[in-house]
């Protein structure tokens, strides 16, 4: 079970359901919990009577804690000014929107929730390194409706999309215009509440008591009647030569248009606007319709959206006349699409009342396969599959949405508190004394991670390796994170004793079958360089047998190159740190049949590897060490007089470079304190000097022009001073 707070577009309450509602629902039907934030607004606010009802419903529930609506899903409305992102009007919405989630939080007690958003303007309101991951649902080209402010929207979206961890479209269009701005999206279609409209079919649902009185066909339109979606002049036109037919209408008229004008319908006998119905009764309008309608236009909000009505008409075995949208291009055998024109649609209605369309197995089948239940599903499974998804079950004291939280609980507060004294114990020669005392203290509380954070230091000073990883394992267990962990493997400064007490340390650490394997692997990495800076032999050739189990594992899930966790829990980035790790073990160790086959591997990974694929910030992270391995790779097929293979390696390298100087990468290359791309430009720039063709083997480059990439291995800019360091390794390559 996981947390999600989904973001929305659309109030809760609305009675015409979207796709925001019914995810939210599909999520608690699948075990989840959901805390569902009704609409922020994406534009100012109009002066008429839809906005007015609006602003007093939420000014009349604004302030009220969060409230159950259904089994596991419970909604806030913030008190926001609606599309104000900027300026004070912003910071107020920002504040007033954190402040419902905090308040959320603490009556929900949300643990690594993910965001699940609709809304482009996200990254306005929220802080997205908050969750456990950000989804970003795009189910419409929002910036095209009336009244939206398109420039502001177009930035934010494109901004959300590339910041998000995972992206979902629903049409071709939409995929096609945002889905390279990001590593983890797929476009799932749209889909509906199929079992919900099926009563239809029942047979025993009564005629409506506002169904009009008519003896010919009745063809029935269910949703928003706005003019910048729905081809009003057309259907008017069509009305009229078919007076004997009725129309029904159900659904607002011009709630988000208000230019609709629907006026001129009202001269015409045969057609009917009913407004808004209950969402429970549209069933029962639907099973004694003929045809069910979808009269859109065809223009740029249209090309991008793929109607929800379509799978409920379907669901609720209509017979269905659509606009050819590009979207609906591929159900052509289930419904009757054609050209927004009057005869076009009227020669399609006659064929639906005539049965000469598709047959209602086939309609009702195609429903079944489009459901949100089914496909919220796959879309949690394809998050799981990216590694966003929170372990379950989740440790007990797993982070909650606010740090502030755990910072200021009662446990940590007094545990802080104890320990202030034992450190004056400790000053004054005490520390025996001292930890019998923290000791005791956890007796009473075993899972309080800041006790047990403490004890782990102190035994891990001592050189007590064992149960500091014992105790290690306990915070994991318990916390989910280990911070105590984070900073023994990335910050050097928090590792304690010498270089060869910290290759016992992490030896113990590596072999650890509690802990996860981003800690774990890493545990492997870091001993074995620690084994290379003692010139251990044995404990190199123990760290190289490590890492080969830990790169079996990763290469062995397809998952890992397509990993869209952040950085140093991302499988593709522990891949390459482990890849790289063996081979500066195996430089050191001078073992060189041993290297070559170990570069031959990492190339066959280099092909699989993708940047694109995961992580855009993990990408770029890693870029060097890719590099470095790659360079490796390359001194190998040199040394074993291979041009082909010595060529293979360059075009790799340059297909990376290539990659590195993508614009979706511009942001993340800007902020790395590390320059990657002139890492990657040099290195790649220095191996194509050296390449040579296999009818010249007399054309192989000497020993000294290898001599600058190798020692870009070594260090991270070229240090010619240190030249025969590398030079060393080169001479030190025996005939294989």
């Amino acid at each position: 079970m996981a947390d999600f707070v989904v973001l929305s577009t659309a109030d809760w309450d609305h009675p015409l359901w979207t796709n925001k509602q019914h995810v939210a629902t599909a999520l608690a039907d699948l075990g989840h919990r959901v805390l569902y934030v009704d609409s922020l607004g994406v534009r100012g606010p109009r002066v008429d009577r839809s906005d007015s009802g609006r602003i007093f419903r939420r000014l009349r529930r604004g302030l009220r804690c969060p409230r159950q609506v259904r089994p596991g899903v419970w909604v806030v409305s913030p008190l926001v000014l609606p599309g104000q992102v900027r300026g004070l009007a912003g910071l107020l919405n920002r504040w007033s929107l954190n402040f419902s989630l905090f308040v959320a939080d603490l009556v929900l007690d949300l643990r690594r929730p993910l965001l699940w958003t609709f809304n482009p303007q996200t990254r306005a309101y929220l802080r997205l390194s908050r969750f456990q991951a950000v989804i970003y649902l795009c189910v419409d080209r929002i910036q095209a409706q009336p009244g939206m402010p398109v420039e502001v929207l177009e930035a934010a979206e494109r901004n959300l999309c590339a910041a998000a961890n995972a992206l979902f479209t629903t049409s071709p269009q939409l995929h096609a215009a945002l889905g390279p701005l990001n590593a983890g999206s797929h476009r799932f279609g749209n889909v509906a509440d199929a079992n919900h409209f099926c009563q239809a079919l029942a047979g025993d649902l009564s005629r409506p008591s506002d169904w009009p009185q008519s003896t010919g066909p009745v063809l029935i339109f269910i949703g928003a009647i706005d003019a910048y979606k729905l081809d009003l002049r057309m259907l008017e036109l069509l009305m009229e030569r078919t007076p004997q037919w009725t129309y029904l209408f159900i659904g607002p008229v011009g709630e988000t248009d208000p230019s609709t004008d629907v006026s001129g319908w009202r001269r015409l006998a045969n057609v009917h606007l009913l407004g808004t119905r209950d969402y429970s009764t549209l069933p029962a309008y639907l099973a004694h319709a003929d045809v069910a309608l979808l009269p859109l236009q065809l223009n740029d909000y249209t090309r991008h959206m793929y109607p929800m009505k379509f799978f409920e008409y379907l669901a609720a075995g209509c017979p269905v006349v659509a606009t050819a949208i590009p979207a609906l291009a591929d159900q052509a055998d289930v419904a009757m699409l054609c050209p927004p024109d009057a005869p076009a649609f009227e020669a399609a209605i006659h064929r639906a009342l005539a049965q000469q369309g598709p047959a209602l197995g086939q309609r009702l089948e195609r429903s079944r396969l489009n459901t949100y239940f089914t496909r919220t599903r796959a879309m949690l499974d394809c998050l799981d599959h990216h590694g966003l998804m929170p372990d379950e079950p989740l440790a007990p004291q797993a982070p909650s949405y606010h740090a502030v939280r755990s910072q200021w609980s009662r446990s940590r507060l007094s545990a802080q508190l104890l320990l202030a004294g034992l450190t004056l114990l400790d000053r004054c020669g005490q520390q025996a004394l001292s930890e019998r005392v923290l000791k005791g203290w956890l007796n009473k509380n075993p899972t309080n991670i800041t006790l047990l954070s403490d004890l782990a230091s102190r035994r891990l000073a001592v050189a007590d390796n064992v149960e500091g990883c014992r105790l290690i394992e306990r915070i994991w267990q318990q916390d989910g994170v280990a911070e105590i962990l984070h900073q023994l493997l990335f910050r050097r400064s928090a590792r304690p004793g010498s270089r060869i007490d910290q290759l016992a340390l992490f030896d113990v650490l590596a072999s650890s079958t509690a802990l996860p394997l981003h800690y774990s692997g890493y545990c492997r990495v870091v001993r074995t360089y620690r084994a290379i800076d003692a010139k251990d032999g044995e404990a190199l050739r123990r760290g190289v047998a490590g890492l080969e189990m830990i790169l079996a594992v990763l290469e062995g899930d397809p998952d890992t190159y397509r990993c869209l966790k952040p950085n140093r829990e991302n499988r593709a980035k522990l891949l390459i740190s482990a890849q790289l790790t063996r081979l500066r073990a195996l430089m050191a160790l001078k073992d060189t049949p041993a290297l070559e086959q170990a570069s031959c591997e990492l190339l066959a990974s280099a092909r699989r590897y993708d940047p694109f694929a995961i992580d855009l910030t993990t990408a770029t992270r890693m870029t060097r060490n890719i590099m470095r391995s790659l360079t490796i790779a390359a001194v190998m097929a040199w040394h074993a007089e291979d041009a082909d293979r010595f060529d293979a390696v360059v075009v790799e390298m340059e297909r990376l470079r290539q990659a590195c100087h993508a614009d979706r990468f511009d942001l993340i290359a800007n902020e790395t304190h590390e320059d990657h791309r002139g890492f990657a430009e040099a290195v790649v720039t220095m191996l194509q000097q050296c390449r040579w063709s296999p009818e010249q083997p007399q054309a192989r480059p000497d020993l000294e022009r290898l001599v600058d990439p190798v020692l870009l291995v070594y260090f991270p800019d070229l240090r010619r001073q240190r030249a025969e360091k590398a030079r060393r390794f080169l001479q030190s390559l025996k005939p294989l």
